[in-house]
Formats: structure tokens, sequence, C-alpha cells
């Protein structure tokens, strides 16, 4: 997965990852709401990201850490619905071809 060299939130649009499929994703939002992030992180179909080192760093996670993926967001959210200015993590909803959805979580340093 190619790294970014800042957090997604503060790169200029479009900003596009490419996974380890070559597979091409667009950001379509950014500060997801917490609400969307639990649900995104449940689904099975959506791949989800956790990128650490200020949100540049990114790697796949496997549904078996996801459980304490979101144990350790749900508490810790700047976004919407989140802890505010308090918190560390943030995410983002990247899209590809055919309406597929891929969740980008950034801790911050």
């Amino acid at each position: 997965m190619e790294l970014f060299p800042s957090n997604p939130d503060s790169l200029a649009d479009p900003v596009t990852l490419l996974d380890e499929q070559g597979i091409a994703w667009v950001l379509q939002r950014r500060r997801v709401d917490l609400r969307i992030v639990r649900r995104l992180i449940k689904d099975e179909a959506t791949p989800v990201v956790w990128a650490d080192m200020g949100g540049i760093r990114p790697r796949p996670t496997a549904m078996a850490e996801r459980p304490a993926l979101w144990d350790r967001i749900k508490n810790d959210y700047r976004g919407p619905g989140g802890s505010g200015s308090t918190g560390r993590c943030l995410a983002h909803e990247f899209r590809a071809e055919l309406g597929r959805r891929l969740l980008y979580v950034a801790e911050d340093c």
C-alpha cells in the first residue's frame, strides 16, 4: 500500500490510494461520522486500513483485528460523533469502481 506524505485529511483533492492489488481508491469523505466508522469496521466487504505515524503509514487490517481497532477508536475519535479535539484518530472513506468502499483510519502520533 502506498504511503502518503501527510494525513489524507490535509492533502489537496483528488487524493488517490493505490493498494497491493492495484486498485485505485479515491477519497470521497473526510472525517467520517463515528457511527459510520463503526458500521464500516463491522462490514466484512469493506477493507479497513489503519495508518499510524500521523496517518502516513497505512496497512490493511484483518477482520480479527477489527474489534480491537474499534475499541481503540471509539473513545479516541476526534471527528464527528467523537471526543472532539482531544481525540487522536480520524477516519476517511475512499471509493473504487463498482461502489466499493474502503475505510482509512489515521492515528496521530
